[in-house]
């Protein structure tokens, strides 16, 4: 199963995710290029990255371990190739109601399969449990 981890390095959750026999993780596409300044032109750019990434590598699952606009257009790209989407959920931190970072954590959370725990375990089982396209994907 090809998995992809997008977002704030989480060492326990790669951890857990790299000893699954049965997981290969790859990252997010590296560097892809941008038309223009700004914060549009930004996400238009990884929209296009990752689902040209999703497609050639063939991902299964989609594992969000932050609230960035880069895990945002993961989101929002798994979400129309029906790929099942985990958002790790760090319920220590406040993500604020106002500014980018809350309307994309609010955004994630409408568009994810699963809230996951903000730990290696939780990711893992939820990895081994038989998975329906996108909820959200399917809704529309």
């Amino acid at each position: 199963m090809r998995v992809a981890l997008v977002g704030d390095e989480r060492p326990a959750v790669r951890a857990s995710l790299e000893a699954e026999e049965e997981v290969e993780l790859i990252g997010p596409p590296g560097a892809f290029v941008v038309d223009g300044d700004g914060e549009i032109p930004q996400l238009a750019a990884a929209l296009r990255a990752f689902e040209s990434q999703f497609d050639e590598e063939r991902v299964d699952r989609v594992v969000l371990a932050d609230s960035s606009d880069l895990s945002l257009a993961a989101v929002l790209v798994a979400t129309k190739m029906l790929i099942p989407v985990g958002a790790l959920v760090d319920r220590g931190s406040d993500q604020g109601e106002g500014g980018p970072s809350g309307m994309n954590a609010r955004l994630i959370e409408l568009l994810a399969d699963a809230a996951l725990g903000d730990d290696g375990a939780a990711v893992a089982a939820w990895l081994r449990e038989p998975q329906q396209p996108s909820q959200a994907a399917r809704e529309h």
